[in-house]
């Protein structure tokens, strides 16, 4: 048996193949997953567990699927395959009624697991990017409880057209920062596993997968970075063989 990481999938109706996708590879796992961990930013945005309360016909087609996307998680956990979840930056208002439909688990944003021997710290990853001032004080707001009372106290389609603002100014931010700011800080990424006591990391959100390996006082580390899926889906599979 196996375990998955997956992360920054970003399901929306605007993009159907992906959450196609996202579905067959749920079916074809569910045979061969021991766990499933999710690394953030599952959905494009979530707008708040009372969506799963609207009935099919009352709702926008960005609920839809993410009715949909819980019917399907809530399949594999019910063939065995446990199922963790970290928020991200686009889905941190995910709570504890679709945690329950899903039959999943909610992690924190730093969590250490034993993966076949070797402690691995996981997270989303944003709490990484420190050099993006501008997103850190973002996440404050967003992250505040009285912001989120107040968004979750609208209706949804208030929620929805919040949420589609939210993500253009976002991408219109992205678009003018150098690179090297919207990636980790590597002093950060050192900072917090010695904090830790680890030196394997596994995160998503920056979109740049790619395996790094440095020296952490003198040890030999690694940080693993999971692939969005945009264009296509994508994964890492760790077994005993293989970790």
């Amino acid at each position: 048996m196996k375990t998955y990481f997956i992360a920054d999938l970003h399901l929306d109706d605007s993009r159907p193949h992906i959450t196609q996708l996202f579905i067959e590879f749920l079916d074809n796992i569910q045979l061969k997953a021991k766990e499933l961990y999710i690394l953030g930013d599952l959905f494009e945005y979530w707008i708040g567990d009372d969506v799963l309360e609207l009935q099919p016909e009352a709702c926008p087609k960005t609920v839809k699927l993410m009715q949909t996307v819980v019917v399907q998680l809530k399949k594999l956990a019910d063939s065995g395959v446990k199922i963790y979840l970290v928020h991200g930056n686009r889905d941190f208002l995910i709570g504890d009624q679709f945690i329950q439909a899903v039959g999943a688990s909610l992690l924190g944003e730093t969590t250490v697991i034993d993966l076949y021997g070797t402690p691995t710290l996981i997270m989303h990853g944003d709490t990484l990017c420190t050099d993006d001032t501008e997103y850190q004080q973002l996440r404050i707001i967003l992250r505040n409880p009285q912001w989120q009372i107040d968004f979750l106290s609208r209706s949804i389609q208030e929620r929805i057209k919040e949420a589609d603002n939210l993500r253009k100014i976002s991408q219109e931010q992205t678009k003018g920062k150098p690179k090297d700011i919207l990636d980790v800080n590597q002093r950060q990424v050192e900072k917090i596993m010695r904090k830790f006591n680890v030196t394997q990391l596994i995160h998503g959100h920056t979109h740049r997968p790619a395996t790094h390996e440095f020296l952490l006082d003198d040890m030999p580390a690694k940080r693993i970075v999971l692939e969005d899926w945009y264009q296509q889906s994508s994964c890492l599979i760790v077994d005993s063989e293989n970790n």
